[in-house]
């Protein structure tokens, strides 16, 4: 797993999985041939459950795991990973 250290934050280290963590983040790839493989949501894990509370319209999806959550966060106006 990749880290990265920064000046100025000691000798914190964040991770993309730290990250997700702390601001309830989840992500999922698909093993559908589909140029969208990657989709993001937040505020509950189970993807059913979150699209039955707030529609499927509401997942962000991207060819990369990258993508998805900077789409993600977009739409709902969360600061993405600061080494973005």
């Amino acid at each position: 797993m990749q880290q990265l250290g920064l000046a100025g934050i000691g000798q914190q280290l964040m991770t993309l999985a730290t990250w997700k963590k702390e601001n309830q983040i989840f992500t999922h790839k698909s093993f559908l041939d589909d140029d969208l493989r990657w989709s993001a949501w937040d505020e509950i894990e189970d993807v059913h459950d979150f699209m039955s509370t707030y529609g499927p319209d509401c997942i962000a999806r991207g060819n990369s795991e990258k993508e998805a959550i900077l789409k993600f966060c977009e739409w709902n106006g969360i600061e993405p990973p600061f080494w973005w």
